[in-house]
């Protein structure tokens, strides 16, 4: 019987011997490095993934945007969309809003105050020079460079041009110079992405868009228009002295008269050769020459002029059929006149905001309290309304690929 306790206990010995501590401290040291080991790996492995993918972005994107491509379809870039750092200003607290009763929004200096009552920051350009309010914020720039606002109050730099762009009708596209070569591109809240770069001559200016094509003018005068996927082929046209903007598929503006005769309104359309004159309409309303985009409504039919005892509403399509009928808004305005929709002007003098309308009636807004002296309104742009449907029952339509940012 000892002895077979003996052999039993040397058994057990034996078996606990080969069996490691749970406690053993050189087994937990050895999992512990071995585990920092794997995750040093991993992390070099991403590491070295994601510098390559800068490196390659970096290479082409300067690629495209210096290489002169004769304004061929690029992939879209994006082109200094990110914050400087980080989105300069804090985001604003929400708060209670308060319509203003304006319709649109107003900015002084480096202040913006909403149509809801609040007032954001307009930094990192210097001097503000132009502010647009677009769908998803406000694109504003000045001697600094172009900014997009969101609306929590921070701001992204678009492009460090100072004054050569311009914003489409719908205020989700970018035109603008930097040097000799003009740029189109998606603006959003998230910045911008070039889709296409064309050389133009020195001195070139964007001035408006019509479609998917490109107002220009030049320094030395005349406008013209361009397709930014083409390669641009300069025909300055010097007798159109003005444009006021799109409507219907053509542009209106003012050409040269005969002899001693005023300007004349026009619509102007594009062609293989420049701007050519469609149809002249009446010559004796002396307009202002120039580009006033911003002084013609979302739709392109009315524009606004400030005289000294009045602001003037030009009925454009009746204009371009001959017709001098106009209506006048009786204000001695203080500041530049905006549009609030198709056929309500905005205006002001010593009573406040006066809402001039296209039938000829008036209203008076008090101003909203706390608005810096020297203040503006802001245009509105926003997208085209789509074209009414047919409501005959139609086929479906066949499935097509459409292709998609990334």
């Amino acid at each position: 019987m000892t002895m077979l306790e003996d052999s039993l206990r040397a058994m057990f010995a034996d078996r606990t011997q080969s069996l490691p501590s749970i406690n053993d401290p050189a087994a937990v040291a050895i999992r512990r490095g071995r585990a920092a080991r794997r995750r040093r790996t991993a992390a070099s492995s991403v590491a070295a993934a994601l510098a390559m993918l800068v490196t390659v972005g970096g290479i082409v994107s300067l690629r495209d945007l210096s290489g002169g491509n004769g304004g061929r379809e690029n992939p879209v870039i994006a082109f200094n969309g990110q914050p400087d750092a980080e989105p300069t200003g804090p985001p604003v607290e929400p708060r209670p809003t308060t319509d203003t009763g304006i319709g649109l929004d107003l900015w002084a200096g480096d202040r913006l105050w909403t149509t809801d009552g609040r007032s954001l920051p307009l930094a990192g350009v210097g001097t503000v020079t132009r502010i647009y309010r677009v769908p998803t914020g406000w694109v504003y720039g000045g001697a600094g460079g172009i900014r997009f606002l969101r609306t929590d109050g921070s701001s992204i730099s678009l492009s460090g041009n100072r004054d050569r762009w311009v914003l489409s009708p719908g205020g989700d596209q970018l035109a603008f110079v930097i040097e000799t070569a003009l740029y189109v591109a998606r603006v959003s809240d998230t910045g911008l992405a070039v889709r296409t770069r064309v050389d133009v001559p020195t001195g070139t200016s964007p001035v408006g868009f019509l479609d998917r094509s490109v107002v220009v003018t030049s320094d030395s005068g005349g406008f013209d228009v361009l397709d930014p996927a083409r390669p641009h082929q300069p025909n300055w046209n010097t007798d159109v002295t003005a444009i006021y903007g799109p409507h219907g598929g053509v542009l209106r503006g003012l050409v040269s008269g005969t002899g001693e005769q005023q300007p004349c309104l026009a619509e102007l359309r594009p062609t293989g050769n420049g701007l050519a004159v469609e149809r002249t309409g009446t010559c004796a309303l002396d307009l202002e020459r120039g580009t006033t985009g911003d002084r013609t409504t979302p739709d392109g039919a009315w524009l606004a002029e400030s005289r000294a005892d009045d602001v003037r509403l030009v009925d454009l399509g009746g204009a371009v059929a001959g017709r001098t009928e106009t209506v006048a808004c009786p204000v001695r305005t203080t500041v530049p006149p905006a549009w609030a929709d198709d056929r309500t002007l905005l205006t002001a003098d010593d009573r406040g905001v006066v809402l001039c309308r296209a039938d000829g009636t008036q209203r008076v807004v008090p101003l909203p309290a706390g608005v810096s002296a020297q203040w503006q309104f802001v245009p509105k742009l926003t997208a085209a309304q789509p074209a009414p449907t047919n409501t005959t029952a139609q086929p479906p339509p066949t499935p097509t690929s459409v292709p998609t940012d990334r």
